[in-house]
């Protein structure tokens, strides 16, 4: 009997541990009061059929992590749905999304001129275009 109740009181002690730290990471604690928050850039050209799952997948990794999120779409005119299927998916996932559309070639040091939050924040630069670049995107993965 007295065994089952040193499991309860345990059963409780971490829960309410449990329950502090959550808190104190979602009120951004762990980086010395300063929230972290990523940025991802993608690079797309007629990635309609994918664009979707890679969006919904960094919406997910954001809401379980707690750590906002800025998506940049850098499109190089996508001659499908694309930019349709990314103002849809802001809507519904209320995600904050940018749409850059531009020709030519693009670095990240280009893209420093668009944003001006770069210096504050991670900064993840993923070329949809090149082959096995979707596997930087979180829960994405590439064979």
């Amino acid at each position: 009997m007295v065994i089952l109740a040193v499991w309860i009181v345990a059963g409780y002690a971490l829960a309410a541990v449990a329950v502090h730290l959550l808190y104190k990471r979602s009120a951004g604690g762990y980086s010395g009061g300063k929230r972290r928050f990523v940025h991802y850039v993608l690079v797309t050209r007629n990635h309609g059929r994918q664009l979707e799952w890679y969006l919904r997948a960094i919406s997910w990794y954001a809401k379980l992590s707690s750590i906002p999120h800025l998506v940049t779409l850098v499109d190089e005119h996508s001659e499908d749905d694309t930019l349709a299927i990314a103002e849809r998916m802001e809507r519904a996932e209320g995600m904050e999304l940018q749409v850059i559309r531009f020709s030519g070639e693009l670095s990240q040091d280009d893209l420093a001129g668009h944003s001006p939050q770069l210096e504050d924040e991670g900064f993840l630069f993923i070329d949809l275009r090149k082959p096995g670049e979707a596997s930087k995107i979180p829960y994405v993965h590439v064979v």
